[in-house]
């Protein structure tokens, strides 16, 4: 379950390197008729942002390029709490093989309060995965290496894991996952009356989101659609609204030669929660509550595009561009809300070996609030990854 079906023509090392893919483990061992696996890397990132602070050492945020309204000045960050460790098992029951896979890291936001960190804990057998791993409604064809470990802004979908369960046939998939769902806040945050009105904190689920994935490969070229359903609900014992919203994407690659184009188009309506870096920290708010205490939903789009030439067969060059645009709906309305955001990256990678990965990377980062401010930052980052 864990090895991934080749991209034609993409460095599936750079790639595995950048956004966290696995390889075949280095330690491997058999007991019975089970082989068990442990993999993981250590990594140092090191970034110096030259006008604002951009984020942690790791990545990049455009919350804290919205806060940095002054000159920050040049600031130098670094970090190894990127690093992980997994384990996984493969045991061949009834005919099909039984893989389980648990997986974590040192990571947090901001690498403010580093401590181990669940990023995978599932279980695959006769096409039946539950547990938690990436979303249903994530695909990885239309992305462009980043050292940055977030990337580029609209490069996938959620882009993050979930539990789920989730089943796959040939190429399609379909997954009821944990639902994602963020409410954009008012900014006197009350209506006539004294009343407060419905915030974040009263956002409930009733049922799962539900998402169905179609991905695969004609010559060259790969492609990934998708779409999701969820539901919006708030209930403050009070008053409640329900409504729905929706999600899709279509992204592909293709390979001429040593170059692969990549690109990556969303649509959303009260789902900007799965739209990739829409917000000012992750994704963006999917619905408000208005004075009448009826939920509105947030409109979203975004795209990103990207190139990667293999210089040779250890040195490889990437440069990606994304933005993601989630409407405003109200003027009364704030936080994740009529926020553009753009990024793009240029880097060069050098993968002396498999297990071995050395790069060095501009980021440019740009976000537009609901008000017109409009603030920027740009960083180099320089890492060092040691995979086992």
């Amino acid at each position: 379950m864990w090895n991934n079906k080749k991209a034609p023509l993409i460095n599936m090392t750079a790639i595995a390197l950048a956004i966290g893919s696995t390889s075949a483990s280095a330690l491997e061992t058999e007991v019975g008729e089970t082989t068990v696996g442990l993999y993981g890397y250590a990594r140092l990132n090191m970034a110096y942002n030259f006008d604002r602070d951009a984020g942690s050492a790791n990545e990049g945020y455009f919350g804290e390029v919205e806060r940095s309204e002054g000159k920050v000045g040049d600031q130098f960050q670094i970090s190894a709490t990127q690093s992980r460790i997994g384990f996984r098992t493969s045991t061949p029951v009834d005919g099909s093989m039984l893989d389980t896979v648990i997986e974590g890291d040192f990571w947090s936001y901001n690498d403010d309060n580093p401590r181990f960190r669940l990023r995978h804990a599932y279980g695959s057998w006769n096409g039946i995965l539950a547990g938690q791993t990436w979303s249903n409604y994530t695909t990885f064809v239309a992305s462009t290496p980043t050292l940055d470990f977030f990337g580029t802004a609209g490069g996938n979908g959620y882009g993050s894991r979930v539990a789920q369960l989730r089943y796959t046939m040939g190429h399609l998939s379909m997954a009821v996952e944990d639902p994602k769902a963020q409410l954009a806040e008012n900014i006197d945050g009350s209506v006539p009356g004294g009343a407060s009105l419905p915030d974040n904190d009263d956002a409930v689920s009733s049922i799962p989101a539900l998402s169905l994935r179609y991905e695969d490969s004609i010559g060259d070229f790969s492609y990934s659609l998708a779409g999701i359903a969820r539901q919006l609900k708030y209930d403050t014992g009070s008053e409640k609204d329900t409504k729905m919203g929706y999600g899709a994407f279509a992204g592909g690659s293709y390979g001429i030669g040593p170059v692969t184009l990549r690109g990556i188009v969303h649509a959303s309506e009260g789902a900007n929660s799965y739209l990739y870096l829409s917000g000012d920290f992750f994704n963006g708010a999917d619905a408000y509550v208005d004075t009448d205490g009826k939920l509105q939903t947030l409109s979203g789009n975004g795209a990103a595009a990207g190139v990667s030439l293999q210089l040779s067969p250890k040195y490889s060059l990437n440069a990606s561009y994304g933005y993601t645009d989630v409407d405003l709906g109200d003027t009364s309305v704030q936080g994740n809300a009529g926020r553009k955001n753009q990024n793009a990256f240029v880097n060069v990678m050098w993968t002396p070996s498999e297990r071995l990965m050395y790069g060095i990377e501009y980021g440019y980062f740009e976000t537009e609030l609901a008000d017109g401010r409009e603030e920027d930052a740009s960083r180099v980052m320089v890492a060092a990854q040691y995979s086992f």
